[in-house]
């Protein structure tokens, strides 16, 4: 009986340690493709290729929500609203070009949260002095609805740059529709 229990609890370590060591390597392989490691092998290549053949939304709004900690709702909302920045500063092709990559994008634009023209949050003397340059400025105006859709959402204008980093870990293995995501988002990644 006693080996049994002996037997039985090295295999529970054992099993333990490998899975532990799989999990550390597949967060490992993870950080590489968020950091941009070009050494990575032919097999990480080869799903990296294929990557762009699974694109949907459904799947990145899942995947931002569990990242996050925010609700599919909120992820949905999110999403949407930095597709839809980046749909504001992208040509009609270039747009065409990223839904098309990405199925399901154009159904994730209704849920863009609506935001009244008034609607201005004065928390803070930064959200004060934004919501003044917005009226000057097509670009700060921009930023700001992005801030207010967030906001509308329950969430902080801080997630932006959150939201902004799930999508870009998302898009690593398809390299154009990432360019083209950045290409749209333009102004709003520097300023993160």
């Amino acid at each position: 009986m006693k080996s049994s229990m002996k037997i039985s609890s090295v295999l529970l370590i054992t099993t333990l340690t490998l899975s532990s060591q799989a999990l550390a390597n597949d967060t490992v392989d993870k950080l590489k493709g968020l950091l941009g490691n070009t050494s990575s092998t032919q097999t990480s290549q080869a799903e990296a290729s294929g990557a762009s053949d699974s694109l949907d939304i459904a799947s990145l709004v899942s995947m931002v929500s569990d990242n996050l900690g925010v609700s599919e709702e909120q992820s949905q909302g999110g999403v949407a609203s930095i597709f839809d920045y980046a749909k504001e500063n992208l040509s009609s092709g270039e747009y065409t070009e990223l839904a098309s990559n990405l199925p399901g994008l154009d159904s994730l634009m209704d849920y863009v949260p609506e935001v009244s023209a008034d609607s201005s949050s004065n928390s803070s003397a930064v959200s004060g002095l934004l919501n003044k340059a917005s009226e000057y400025s097509s670009s700060l105006s921009s930023i700001n609805e992005l801030k207010k859709q967030f906001e509308a959402l329950g969430l902080d204008a801080d997630m932006i740059s959150s939201f902004v980093t799930q999508i870009n870990a998302y898009l690593s293995g398809d390299s154009d529709t990432q360019a083209l995501l950045q290409s749209g988002l333009g102004k709003l990644t520097s300023l993160l």
